[in-house]
């Protein structure tokens, strides 16, 4: 099998891609430009289901992933999955965005059902790989080959590479038969379908399955807090943690409590000055309307009061007439007849007019002394306005002060609680696997002595032959690379590891370590190759070259040799099997700084910057 394509793809993201062929492929640059993220997410969408993809500020906007593989037959699929997790989708051919018009099949990551495979089941099928099974105890108990006990013999981390440990054999007790079993199967294409279990009292086979299945619990335990705990952070490291975070927080808390009343009081404050300066704004507009009103009526008291006083001197004047012609209908007052329907009495007149006057002066009187106190009340008004404004600035002010702080404060309550709740998670794992462990010690002490066949596991496990074998592919590869001190080289049963010049590998430093863990690798994929055995069919190594980027000493130190360019002179004659590297720019030789099927990240504007398009600031 290889794999054609690795696609990160989101509803509004530009697609983050590397495509990959046969044979060598380098992809380098600096730290931090996503090398990680490629190997990530290879093994997330090879089956991963124990721990999602490693979370990054570039996966914003990401929702789903695209591998593209080849089997040997050119079968080509696309595997589609979330970028959170949980099915697989499986289309036939190589898509980079999802095929119209054809169906997807669903895969499960790991326990399939009798109507869905897992991921494992479908690519395990393709190579013939399935159903072989691998001895995991002494017991003859079994375990079947699956895509992820099988994945590190193909990817190898950069974590993994300068492990002081083997670099096919794990070192939990738990793995090693289990471990044994599979380079027996990949040296000699036989598994151990054929082996029964040994015959024991039933007793104390329900015993041992107890413990086996205590053993596999405790297994993924480990793998579970290998994957998320630092190694160097112990149960005891962690509690004291949690006291100390514990503590930052309740303190954090008290500060974030008393900036929090401060904040509100602030609010509480700004609402009632904002009400108050409403409410005075609202008042003077209706004073300044009432005033327009009540000058209107001040103008309508002193027409009609003119009226009236014109009304009372006509009045005057018409009285000093003559009498006997009436003024208001022109009768004579002597004739009765003629001046008979005339109600008219200008005294009368004069009297109302006078006397209406005076009402309208007093409601005249009236009206000013009320728009002058209206007119006082608007001047204070006016004059309380600026002192409120500025109030309400001063509060406004304060509260843009104290929200950046309070913000910053409650960011970092926040991170410091999830933080507390990471450490509080791997406290609790850390207490299951003892749990576990101590519970698996009252099973094996209960448990009677296990009958001894007389002969090592790893003796009747490892085949001599098929070992030594493999040992000539390492070393042809190693003096191939001119990797100084490689003369000879032979695989210990006893340490499941390699023998160098004398020397146990692992006591050597990291980058010697890298660089023979590299030849391990890819050893075993040319011995499988080459015999016809057995292997998925690529190999994906990281920092292989670390010698030239962090030597552990001046003996690990590969600068100023041309192993690195050895090294790729060498992976680039191998066409028939898929291997992908990943290296710092330091290790690349400027041979190999470009070229077909390399790609270099530069973590600037020039070229590619990086895995993910770069975020325009």
């Amino acid at each position: 099998m290889e794999i054609r394509f690795i696609v990160f793809t989101g509803p509004k993201k530009e697609p983050a891609e590397l495509n990959f062929g046969s044979g060598l492929n380098l992809i380098y640059g600096p730290s931090n430009t996503g090398k990680s993220s490629v190997l990530d997410a290879i093994d997330f969408m090879l089956g991963r289901e124990d721990r999602p993809i490693k979370e990054i500020p570039e996966h914003e906007g990401y929702n789903q992933l695209y591998l593209g593989v080849e089997f040997p037959d050119s079968e080509k699929y696309t595997f589609v999955r979330s970028i959170d997790g949980g099915d697989f989708e499986c289309f036939e051919g190589l898509h980079k965005r999802r095929p119209k018009g054809q169906e997807s099949t669903v895969l499960r990551p790991k326990t399939e059902t009798k109507k869905i495979k897992s991921i494992s089941t479908f690519i395990l099928e393709k190579l013939d790989l399935y159903g072989k099974k691998l001895k995991k105890n002494a017991d003859n108990g079994l375990v079947s080959l699956t895509l992820r006990n099988s994945l590190s013999l193909s990817i190898v981390t950069e974590t993994d590479i300068q492990k002081e440990a083997s670099p096919y054999i794990s070192t939990q007790y738990t793995k090693k038969t289990e471990h044994k079993s599979r380079l027996k199967f990949m040296l000699t294409g036989a598994d151990d379908s054929a082996l029964l279990p040994a015959e024991v009292e039933k007793k104390r086979l329900s015993r041992t399955a107890k413990i086996d299945i205590l053993e596999e619990l405790i297994a993924e335990q480990e793998e579970i807090i290998d994957s998320v705990i630092s190694e160097e952070k112990t149960i005891e490291d962690l509690k004291e943690q949690e006291e100390k975070l514990a503590e930052t927080i309740k303190n954090e808390r008290s500060v974030l409590d008393a900036n929090e009343e401060q904040y509100n009081l602030f609010i509480s404050d700004r609402g009632r000055i904002r009400g108050e300066l409403e409410k005075n704004n609202e008042r003077l507009s209706e004073i300044s309307e009432m005033l327009v009103r009540f000058e209107l009526l001040e103008s309508q008291y002193s027409s009609d009061m003119s009226r009236l006083d014109n009304i009372a001197e006509t009045g005057v004047l018409l009285a000093a007439l003559p009498s006997d012609i009436c003024p208001l209908c022109g009768g004579d007052t002597a004739e009765l007849k003629s001046h008979e329907g005339c109600e008219g009495n200008i005294g009368e007149i004069v009297s109302a007019a006078s006397s209406e006057k005076k009402k309208l002066e007093k409601l005249s009187l009236d009206l000013v002394d009320t728009m002058k106190k209206l007119r006082v009340e608007s001047g204070v008004i006016e004059e309380r306005i600026p002192d409120i404004s500025e109030e309400l600035s001063s509060v406004v002010r304060k509260i843009s002060d104290l929200n950046p702080e309070l913000s910053s404060q409650r960011a970092r309550y926040s991170e410091l609680f999830s933080i507390k709740a990471n450490v509080d998670r791997s406290i609790e794992q850390y207490e299951q696997l003892n749990a576990l462990k101590r519970k698996k010690e009252e099973l094996e002490k209960e448990a009677p002595e296990k009958v001894g066949s007389g002969k090592d596991d790893t003796e009747r496990t490892l085949p001599t032959s098929a070992l030594f074998k493999l040992s000539k592919e390492v070393k042809a590869l190693l003096k191939g690379w001119s990797v100084p001190n490689s003369d000879d080289v032979h695989f210990d049963k006893e340490t499941g590891d390699f023998v160098i010049s004398g020397k146990n590998r692992v006591s050597n430093g990291k980058g010697h370590r890298a660089i023979t863990h590299a030849a391990a690798t890819l050893g075993l994929m040319k011995y499988t190759e080459d015999n016809g055995l057995p292997h998925l069919g690529f190999a994906i190594i990281d920092s292989p070259l670390l010698a030239y980027e962090e030597p552990e000493n001046e003996a690990d130190d590969l600068n100023g040799t041309d192993v690195n360019v050895r090294f790729f002179d060498s992976l680039c004659q191998w066409k028939t099997r898929q291997i992908i590297v990943f290296e710092n720019k330091k290790s690349i030789p400027s041979k190999y700084s470009s070229g077909e099927q390399v790609v270099e990240f530069t973590k600037s504007n020039a070229g590619r910057y990086g895995f993910f398009p770069r975020i325009s600031p």
